[in-house]
């Protein structure tokens, strides 16, 4: 009976040896990573929907196609204004002697305005460019060649002036289009529009104002705008939409 029991306490021993030898205790967790792989799918659906029940008195309806090819050219030039004054001498001429000299050149291809006062429905097209000979005459066909650009010049001077105050304003726009809605009735106010603008050109817009002199006036600080204004403007497409309803 002795063998048995040797063996039985040898093969404990041996079990407590190796969990000891398995459990490294504070050990377990001195290296830790993680891989951390995530994909996120959002599918968001907007539904929206509005119904306007009106009765309108009345409709405008309009149909606009333009088109214009070529160069459109402005010039406006004011040279060598002497407005001498004796009282101005005294030194004491009243700022209501002062001249005034307005100045404007304006270039446009297309040009197109709407009005109304019943509810208006409209669907326009503008297209402004080049001319290429070999596709026909300048006022038929298609600008099938984009690659040839229009010209929109303006041009306005105003040099040499005694005594007098300037506006000089140069304009140039290829396409313009402005609807304008202006109703009495709430029935009316609203309007339904599709616009297509397209202006291949060489846009030029200068104003030039030099040589301007006074003399003689104690109050040129009195007056409400200014003594010399000048202004350019350059633009290829432009659309104005302006709703005006019952207030």
């Amino acid at each position: 009976m002795m063998n048995p029991i040797l063996k039985s306490s040898a093969g404990l021993v041996a079990l407590s040896a190796a969990l000891a030898l398995s459990t490294p205790g504070a050990h377990a967790f001195d290296s830790v990573n993680w891989v951390w792989d995530a994909a996120v799918t959002t599918t968001v659906d907007t539904a929206a929907s509005a119904i306007t029940e009106v009765m309108p008195t009345g409709l405008e309806q309009v149909e606009s196609e333009q088109q214009a090819l070529g160069s459109m050219s402005s010039v406006s030039a004011v040279t060598a204004i002497d407005n001498a004054l004796i009282s101005g001498l005294t030194g004491a001429a009243p700022v209501t002697d002062l001249a005034a000299i307005d100045s404007s050149a304006t270039s446009m291809g297309n040009s197109a305005a709407l009005t109304s006062d019943v509810q208006m429905a409209f669907d326009a097209q503008q297209s402004f460019g080049g001319i290429d000979v070999a596709l026909g005459a300048p006022l038929v066909g298609d600008i099938a060649d984009l690659s040839l650009p229009g010209l929109i010049d303006a041009s306005s001077s105003v040099i040499g002036v005694l005594n007098a105050s300037v506006d000089s304003a140069a304009t140039g726009v290829a396409n313009n289009l402005t609807a304008k809605l202006e109703t009495t009735s709430d029935q009316d106010a609203f309007a339904i529009g599709n616009n297509v603008q397209t202006a291949l050109a060489t846009m030029v817009s200068l104003s030039t104002v030099d040589a301007v002199s006074f003399g003689g006036f104690s109050d040129l600080g009195t007056l409400d705008t200014p003594a010399i204004n000048s202004a350019a403007t350059a633009v290829g497409n432009n659309f104005s939409v302006e709703i005006d309803g019952i207030n």
